[in-house]
């Protein structure tokens, strides 16, 4: 009979300690902005940083295999460039397609703005962005964002475009960012 209760208290323990997170526990956040890559001349926000000299740009690439970017880029409420900054988003990307689309990237968001001012959340994943849609991953975040997971949805609004929107060459993408936070 003690050896019952013993396996029985010890297999309630085991389950306990290794229960998934009550998903009543989590809170769940919606946040949508525009990410506004600038390729401008004078003030670009995206800058070539390595690139390898044997490496070239394949037949219909952006960007030529093994070239590294850093960034920092401004995020908007809307597509517009003149809409109202929310955020930046500062990283890198490393092309690490040799189909000339698909990079590496590491983009950390801070909120400048709003009820989650000063708190930033991270994602790390490849980003083959020849796709109209795709999606990365929420590594954490700090702040407000602390331990956070969950996941960005990308949507290509433009690639190098010049337009209304967007006067300064460059791309804009839609995140719509879904965060879990404890």
């Amino acid at each position: 009979m003690r050896i019952r209760f013993l396996l029985l208290t010890v297999l309630l323990i085991f389950l306990q300690c290794n229960a998934p997170l009550v998903s009543g526990s989590e809170k769940v956040t919606n946040i949508r902005f525009y990410l506004h890559n600038t390729h401008s001349v004078n003030d670009p926000s995206s800058v070539l940083v390595a690139e390898n000299k044997n490496a070239t740009a394949h037949a219909h690439g952006l960007v030529p295999f093994s070239s590294v970017y850093v960034f920092d880029d401004v995020l908007t409420e809307e597509p517009a460039s003149t809409s109202k900054v929310v955020g930046n988003a500062q990283g890198m990307y490393v092309e690490t397609g040799k189909d000339g689309y698909t990079i590496l990237e590491s983009i950390d968001c801070e909120m400048t703005d709003g009820p989650f001012k000063g708190s930033s959340f991270v994602m790390f994943s490849r980003n083959q962005f020849s796709n109209p849609s795709r999606e990365l991953p929420v590594i954490g975040g700090r702040g407000a964002f602390r331990m956070a997971k969950g996941y960005g949805l990308l949507r290509t609004v433009c690639i190098n475009c010049i337009n209304s929107m967007n006067p300064s060459k460059g791309d804009i993408i839609e995140y719509n960012v879904t965060l879990y936070l404890h």
